[in-house]
């Protein structure tokens, strides 16, 4: 069973993975899935009784095979789709074990998020710019 979130929203955990050249990974939804054919940032439901992190932790495992070792509070944001009303609880996956693969038989990539032309090269959901955006603050704010 899943926990709901504000307003009833279905409270999804959203994990930013980066690697060594700052390319940040993302997945294409599956087919038979809402959205299917849609990019995204991983993560998933949070189980009743599990915290943000013990979910985030579950769900990278599960899709994508890897360990969080540690991660951090990015932002959280609503959006509202046809299929459902979404809480993303986001965060920075600061350390992980493994490569990541797609477990489940979706497609991976890693994208430079500071290059505009990759970007449009994938076709995101809708709720992954305004993510993208607190990301490009936490960047700039951490180089100062």
């Amino acid at each position: 069973m899943t926990t709901s979130a504000p307003g009833d929203r279905l409270y999804v955990v959203v994990g930013l993975l980066k690697d060594h050249e700052g390319k940040l990974f993302v997945q294409q939804r599956r087919a038979g899935t809402p959205k299917a054919g849609k990019w995204e940032f991983p993560g998933g439901k949070r189980e009743i009784g599990e915290t943000p992190e013990q979910a985030l932790a579950r769900e990278l495992r599960e899709e994508l095979g890897i360990l969080v070792q540690s991660c951090e509070p990015l932002t959280v944001v609503t959006y509202d789709y046809e299929h459902a009303k979404v809480w993303l609880d986001t965060y920075l996956v600061t350390a992980f074990d493994q490569t990541p693969t797609g477990r489940e038989g979706q497609a991976i990539s890693w994208v430079d998020v500071g290059n505009p032309a990759e970007l449009e090269k994938f076709d995101f959901l809708a709720a992954v710019f305004p993510i993208l955006e607190v990301y490009r603050n936490y960047l700039s704010k951490e180089s100062l």
